[in-house]
């Protein structure tokens, strides 16, 4: 099975909370004795000059058609807020940064979860 996990983020704000799930995902991959390809681990960084402009369209307001195929990605996903984690087409955590504890916590669970499905 491949796991997929999605971090949608505001660029240079949310980057050390990225850092911190690259470090659970590896922790993860070892303490599970995962494959290496066995999860996909891909971020989208959302400018802050843009940011507003996608808060809006989210919201119903218009704006740009080249912003279409995110605003489409967080709306099938049902995301109002970043930072936004996602694993296997899932939204796990929305719009807040949590601890390092509890990253692992959510995302080692929710790996173990998937695994024993």
């Amino acid at each position: 099975m491949i796991i997929n996990i999605r971090l949608y983020m505001i660029e240079d704000r949310d980057d050390k909370y990225l850092e911190i799930i690259k470090e659970v995902i590896k922790e993860a991959t070892n303490e599970l004795r995962l494959g290496k390809n066995a999860i996909r681990f891909v971020t989208i960084k959302i400018s802050r000059d843009y940011l507003d402009i996608i808060i809006s369209m989210l919201l119903g307001g218009e704006g740009p058609a080249e912003f279409m195929p995110i605003i489409n990605e967080l709306r099938e996903y049902n995301v109002f807020d970043l930072p936004a984690l996602i694993i296997n087409g899932r939204k796990i955590i929305e719009g807040r940064r949590l601890s390092p504890t509890e990253v692992r916590h959510i995302i080692l669970r929710k790996i173990s979860e998937l695994l024993h499905e």
